[in-house]
C-alpha cells in the first residue's frame, strides 16, 4: 500500500519521513517549482524538538538554530528583553533537513507536481495511492477536493502583515530587535545565514505591497534608527490573519494535517509545530494499519485527537495575538504577555480519547499525556515500562497510552484492538 502525500512544507515532509522510517511505502508530491526559500515559521516549540529528537535531526536543527532574546523598545525606549522560549531558526532550514533525512530513505520530493484529482491524477501523470495525506497549506488543494469547508474568521486589510528575509547592517546580530509605538516592527536575525526576518504591523491599514524600499521606509518611519541599512531580501511575503479549521481531519482514505487543517495567528509561534505534530500523531497509526497490526478504526483517533488540538491552537494563538496587539495600541509595552509556557506544547495530550486507557491509579502520567522518559523510549515502537509495580505502554509518538497493575493485559494487540 502507498501513501500520497499532498505538500512538501514541514507537515508533508515529517508525515513522509514517519512513514518511510517504518518501510512504508510513500510519494511526496508539491505543485512549487522548487523548494521554498523563506524564514516563515521559525520558532521550533519543546515538544517538536521531542520529534526531532525521534526522527534523528534534531542535532541539526540545534546547530542550526538558537534560543535568543527580543529586545523590546516602546517609544524609541528600551524596556526589557522578551523571551519567546522557542529556537529560532528559519523554515527552509527546517525542510532542509527533513528532505535530507526522507532522502536517506529513498524518498525524494517531487517538484511542479500538482495534485487534480484525489484518484491520484497528478499534473505530471497518476499515482496510485490507498491513502492520500493533505498537507498542502491553507489554500489546499485536498481540502477542496474533498470539499471540506474550513470554518472561521477571515481576516481583513487591517489585519496585514509585511514579512521578509533581509540582510541588516547596523544592528547588534546577537539578539532580536522589537519596537512598539505607532505599530509594531521587529527583525530576528538567525545563527547560521546572514538574513533576518522583517516582521512589520503598522497601526494604520497595510496596503502596501512587500519590498525592500517600502520595509527600509517603515523603518526609518517606524524606528527612526539612523545608520541601520537594510539589503538583499531573499523572501517578501504579505500575511492576513485567519481563525479557520476543519470539522473532518478524515474522509474515508483522505486525511488533512497543518495548515491544511487549521489556520490561525502566528502569535505563540504554534502554526509550524502543531501541522509537525499532526503527521507525527498520524504517522504510526497509518503503519499499523497497513502493515495489518491494527484495524481502520485506529485511524478515525487521528480526528478525534487532534482536532480538540487544533481548537486549543486556534484559541490560544489568538488570544496571544490580543495580547501583542493591545500592547502595541497602548504603547505601553507588555508584549511578552503573547507567549507563554504552554506554547511549549509539552503539557498537551489526549486524556478523553478512546486510545487512554487508566486501569489503575498512580501519582505518574495519567494516559493520554506525554511520557516523560523521552530518552529511553524505544522509538517508532510502543514502549512498556514498569515502574514501583504498575506498568504503563507508552505509544510511538510518546504519549502514555496505558496505565495499569501486573495483571492487566498491556499487549499492544489488545491495546490496538
Amino acid at each position: 500500500m502507498t501513501v500520497l502525500v499532498v505538500g512538501a512544507g514541514p507537515t508533508g515532509l515529517a508525515m513522509a519521513l514517519d512513514l518511510a522510517r517504518r518501510d512504508v511505502p510513500v510519494r511526496v508530491i508539491d505543485k512549487a517549482p522548487a523548494y521554498f526559500q523563506g524564514s516563515r515559521g521559525k520558532g521550533i516549540q519543546d515538544r517538536t524538538l521531542e520529534v526531532f529528537a525521534d526522527f534523528g535531526i534534531r542535532d541539526e536543527i540545534l546547530a542550526a538554530g538558537r534560543h535568543s532574546m527580543m529586545r523590546l523598545y516602546v517609544n524609541g525606549e528600551y524596556r526589557n528583553d522578551v523571551d519567546g522560549n522557542a529556537l529560532i531558526i528559519p523554515q527552509w532550514k527546517v525542510e532542509e533537513a527533513l528532505r535530507d533525512k526522507l532522502a536517506e530513505h529513498g524518498v525524494k520530493v517531487e517538484l511542479d507536481t500538482e495534485l487534480l484529482d484525489l484518484d491520484g491524477t497528478t499534473s505530471q501523470g497518476g499515482i496510485d495511492a490507498d491513502y492520500i495525506v493533505g498537507c498542502d497549506g491553507g489554500r489546499s488543494t485536498v481540502r477542496k477536493l474533498l470539499g471540506v469547508q474550513l470554518e472561521g474568521v477571515s481576516g481583513g486589510g487591517d489585519t496585514a502583515m509585511l514579512l521578509g528575509d533581509v540582510e541588516v547592517d547596523g544592528l547588534d546580530p546577537s539578539t532580536g530587535h522589537m519596537w512598539i509605538g505607532n505599530g509594531f516592527y521587529a527583525l530576528t536575525p538567525f545563527r547560521t545565514v546572514p538574513q533576518w526576518q522583517v516582521q512589520i504591523a503598522a497601526l494604520d491599514e497595510m496596503t502596501e505591497e512587500p519590498s525592500l524600499e517600502v520595509f527600509q521606509r517603515l523603518f526609518d518611519k517606524m524606528v527612526g534608527l539612523p545608520g541601520v541599512r537594510l539589503s538583499n531580501p531573499t523572501w517578501l511575503s504579505t500575511y492576513h490573519v485567519n481563525v479557520r479549521m476543519v470539522r473532518k481531519f478524515r474522509v474515508g482514505n483522505v486525511f488533512l494535517a497543518g495548515d491544511a487543517a487549521h489556520v490561525h495567528p502566528p502569535a505563540g509561534g504554534l502554526g509550524m509545530n502543531t501541522g509537525i505534530q499532526d503527521a507525527y500523531n498520524l504517522g504510526w497509526k497509518l503503519a499499523a494499519v497497513i502493515s495489518g497490526e491494527a484495524g481502520d478504526a485506529l485511524l478515525d483517533t487521528y480526528e478525534q485527537e487532534r482536532l480538540p488540538i487544533a481548537e486549543w491552537t486556534l484559541s490560544t494563538s489568538s488570544d496571544g495575538l490580543e495580547k501583542i496587539a493591545t500592547a502595541v495600541r497602548e504603547g505601553t509595552g507588555g508584549i511578552e504577555a503573547g507567549t507563554s509556557p504552554e506554547h511549549r506544547q509539552l503539557g498537551l495530550g489526549y486524556p478523553d480519547s478512546p486510545l487512554s486507557r487508566n486501569l489503575v491509579d498512580w501519582d505518574g502520567p495519567k494516559a493520554g499525556y506525554r511520557a516523560p522518559w523521552q530518552d529511553e523510549l524505544r522509538h517508532k515502537d510502543f514502549t512498556l515500562l514498569t515502574i514501583d509495580g504498575v506498568r504503563v505502554l507508552v505509544r510511538p509518538d510518546g504519549y502514555v497510552g496505558a496505565v495499569g497493575g501486573p495483571d492487566d493485559d498491556l499487549s499492544v494487540k489488545t491495546y490496538l484492538s
